[in-house]
């Protein structure tokens, strides 16, 4: 059974529900149809030798086809469901045409509304039951006493308008409940994935800040490694920390160093900023983060202008020992593509280097080949 859905869904990629329901619905129609057609088109050209039926079940065959090749190639679902249910309309009004009443031939007339509406969905496929119906009934309207030889009569015409009738809208019901339906689950889905994605968001990023996480972090430098690794890139680490930021929540109060690290943060953001640049908060103070470049020395000098552009901001930090406003030590560390190195080694290298700018005055940055 798999393995026939997989035939009849034609390997089409689907975004709902609905999408799969008609492929698999118009494909396994238009199938059935071509060998149908085919089948007449050679016994009504053969045995019956009646040449202008065989043409239009040919053209008929044809059409079906050409459905198929919509839905494999094209992947156009109304296209094809409104083709083939043109093509089944305009068969179903010849046959009766041809045969009347006999052969309960009128039987096989419920078959199109029922297929257009699940095919075409429940407006478009109404068009074509509305239609298909004023053309068949006024045709059984008009042989009312003349088919099957004056049997056909206007008893016989209500109950085919009734049933008709009735099917008709049991089968637009039951396709508004399931579009209904379909339409609930997608939303549905949708809040689920949106929950999923805010689950996520916040287990890698800092509440308070908005930036990445240690958990992130850790994460993805195994990640940006390889990368530039792969690029044949520097990779250049650095962390960075807030110049006595206790003695700034003990004068001012834990609310207001909040403040002080969102304001932090957001400067650092915009200034570390392209797509393969990631920052993060490391905890407390500490921020991190990491560049893959061509040039470390354009680098080093871009991250180094973290200290001035924090300064320039003149938070007042009265409590500070270097400056009277808030400012920041950073340690950098960079390693070449050839190198061989792991999170600890990097994360150690800008660490020393850190502790090199604190014990050299703060507001400040060093490299960690510099550090003596």
């Amino acid at each position: 059974m798999n393995k026939l859905l997989k035939i009849l869904s034609l390997d089409i990629e689907y975004i709902d529900n609905i999408s799969f329901r008609r492929v698999l619905l118009i494909s396994s129609i238009s199938i059935l149809t071509m060998l149908i057609f085919i089948f007449f088109f050679f016994v009504n050209l053969l045995a019956m030798q009646n040449y202008s039926i065989a043409v239009l079940d040919l053209l008929a065959a044809a059409i079906s086809i050409s459905v198929l090749f919509i839905l494999k190639h094209e992947q156009n679902i109304p296209k094809a469901a409104q083709l083939v249910t043109f093509n089944l309309f305009l068969f179903f009004l010849i046959f009766i045409y041809i045969n009347g009443s006999s052969h309960f031939s009128l039987i096989w007339t419920i078959f199109l509304p029922i297929f257009a509406i699940l095919a075409n969905g429940k407006k478009i496929g109404f068009y074509f039951a509305l239609v298909f119906y004023l053309l068949l009934f006024t045709l059984a309207f008009l042989n009312v006493g003349i088919w099957e030889k004056g049997e056909w009569q206007y008893i016989d015409l209500m109950r085919l308008i009734a049933t008709s009738s009735i099917l008709t809208f049991t089968i637009y019901m039951n396709e508004q409940a399931l579009e209904e339906s379909d339409k609930k689950l997608e939303l549905v889905r949708k809040q689920e994935k949106k929950y999923i994605s805010d689950l996520h968001n916040k287990a890698i990023t800092d509440e308070l800040t908005n930036m990445y996480n240690r958990r992130y972090f850790y994460d993805m430098i195994p990640k940006l490694t390889a990368l530039a690794k792969r690029k044949q890139q520097y990779i250049t680490f650095f962390i960075l920390d807030i110049d006595y930021f206790k003695n700034y929540n003990d004068y001012y109060g834990h609310m207001q160093g909040d403040n002080v690290l969102i304001e932090v943060s957001t400067l650092i953001k915009k200034h570390i900023q392209r797509d393969d640049d990631f920052v993060f908060r490391l905890g407390g103070e500490e921020f991190a983060g990491v560049i893959i470049s061509d040039d470390k020395e354009k680098t080093h000098e871009h991250i180094m202008q973290l200290c001035k552009l924090i300064e320039s901001q003149k938070i007042e930090h009265i409590e500070s020992l270097v400056s009277e406003y808030i400012t920041v030590s950073i340690g950098i560390a960079t390693v070449t593509p050839t190198q061989e190195y792991d999170l600890d080694k990097l994360y150690n290298f800008a660490d020393q280097a850190l502790y090199c700018a604190k014990n050299n005055g703060r507001n400040r940055s060093d490299l960690s080949f510099r550090c003596s």
